[in-house]
């Protein structure tokens, strides 16, 4: 079995202009609306690849809701990540970009998420840039993993990992058994995984990033979006555990558009990894914060 290992850098981005005024700067947050998430491409994708990406975006747009932010970006080509165009421009939401590019080689880091810049008000992000490894492409798509590795991605991408939940003060436990302890995802989580006797939510703890580990413990949650793993063809669902975890770091959050999931043992699930997600967290600096542009 092909295993691979996906790798998450969160990167700090020190070009992000902090506080930037604008001509025409829009008015006071509004109410939480369905998040916007703005696609960019940086590199050449074919249309089934972006169609992937079009469904990942679709489904996280259902599912979230935010206050409404505009943010004026400026900065300068490659300055958060090697391809970047320069940026001079107002968004909405969240900006991704997606690129194809060199990373390590066959059978190595197979794609990476870098969170460049998060907002003020809520410190979720608001410019994140996923990468696929060339490499390794051609393989995620023979072996029908790409559509759960852009869904997994991009949840990083808004937020899924301790950039979000460590200023919030929602993880705990030491390396050998950390565990997030926001109040959604544990009721979530006792819904459909009363079998567990732990009293919250168990992170991965087979890296040494302990309570900073982005991911579900795969031991536990096995098959689930968020494990530090993804396994062939249409599975990898997008639990409501997941979306409690949001829902807990501040969007609004459509239970609805869960898919269905229960948390099973690893003893009684056959279902085993495609790609090897593991110890793929590596931080080097934190993201920058930039305020909203806000009418008072």
């Amino acid at each position: 079995m092909r295993r691979f290992r996906l790798a998450l850098f969160l990167a700090a981005a020190t070009w992000i202009c902090v506080g930037c005024g604008s001509d025409s700067p829009t008015g006071p947050l509004g109410p939480p609306e369905p998040i916007t998430i703005a696609v960019r491409y940086t590199s050449p994708f074919t249309e089934a690849q972006q169609s992937l990406v079009a469904n990942a975006v679709d489904k996280w747009s259902r599912a979230l809701a935010r206050a409404p932010q505009d943010f004026r970006l400026n900065s300068g080509a490659n300055s958060c990540f090697a391809g970047e165009p320069s940026l001079h421009e107002t968004h909405r939401g969240l900006l991704v970009f997606v690129s194809v590019g060199a990373v390590d080689g066959r059978f190595g880091v197979i794609a990476f998420t870098q969170v460049c810049g998060v907002s003020s008000s809520d410190t979720l992000p608001m410019l994140s840039h996923i990468r696929l490894d060339k490499d390794d492409l051609p393989q995620m798509e023979a072996d029908g993993v790409l559509k759960s590795v852009f869904m997994h991605e991009m949840a990083h991408a808004l937020g899924f990992g301790p950039q979000s939940y460590l200023p919030k003060g929602l993880t705990g436990g030491g390396t050998s058994d950390p565990f997030f302890l926001g109040r959604t995802a544990r009721a979530e989580f006792a819904k459909h995984g009363a079998w567990y006797t732990g009293v919250t939510v168990p992170l991965e703890n087979t890296s040494p990033t302990g309570p900073r580990d982005p991911h579900w413990r795969y031991n536990v949650f096995r098959d689930e979006l968020m494990v530090p793993s993804v396994s062939r063809g249409p599975r990898a669902p997008l639990s409501s555990i997941t979306l409690g975890l949001f829902k807990d770091l501040g969007y609004d959050v459509d239970f609805s558009v869960a898919d269905s999931y229960e948390v099973t043992p690893l003893w009684g699930n056959g279902i085993a990894p495609e790609a090897n997600l593991g110890n793929d967290f590596v931080v080097t600096g934190p993201p920058i914060v930039v305020r909203p542009i806000v009418v008072r």
